[in-house]
């Protein structure tokens, strides 16, 4: 009599366990995306002749802070590599570190350029950066006859309830 009655309360106990298990994971995943950042990314490249249109693209990335987001940019003749580590201050600001790489070849001979460079901004929540990678804005390249890729950054906090 008491081996059945063993088994019936070891299954009870059991799924006990397991439900106070899926709390704990709710709760954690709860806790990420209280701490979670949505890093949105519209990158433009302006051709040397002012007359044609900007090439334009936009990502919109989830992370939490401390953890780096990539994006990836290719055309016909650039590359562009941009990570960005969002970092949350105790005052609430955000400290962005961005490292961008470009490489690009130039049409007639095919030679090939490469830049890099890196940047530690602090941002409020919100704030727009504007990030040129070749380190020129948009007046300097049109003086010169280059293209310019320029990149606007916007760090928000996410929010999004766990279903229940």
């Amino acid at each position: 009599m008491r081996r059945r009655l063993i088994a019936p309360l070891l299954l009870a106990a059991a799924a006990v366990a397991v439900r106070a298990e899926d709390l704990n994971i709710t709760e954690a995943l709860q806790a990420l995306l209280d701490n979670a950042l949505e890093v949105k990314i519209s990158a433009r490249i302006f051709p040397a002749e002012a007359e044609k249109e900007p090439w334009t693209a936009e990502s919109t990335r989830l992370t939490i802070p401390g953890r780096s987001v990539k994006v990836r940019l290719e055309g016909d003749n650039v590359q562009i590599y941009l990570v960005c580590t969002p970092y949350t201050e105790e005052n609430g600001d955000v400290l962005l570190l961005s490292q961008g790489q470009v490489w690009f070849t130039e049409p007639p001979e095919k030679k090939a350029k490469y830049f890099s460079t890196f940047y530690s901004i602090p941002v409020s929540y919100g704030e727009k950066i504007l990030y040129f990678p070749l380190g020129m804005s948009d007046t300097d390249v049109q003086e010169q006859g280059y293209f310019n890729i320029e990149l606007e950054i916007v760090i928000v906090p996410y929010v999004k309830e766990v279903p229940q």
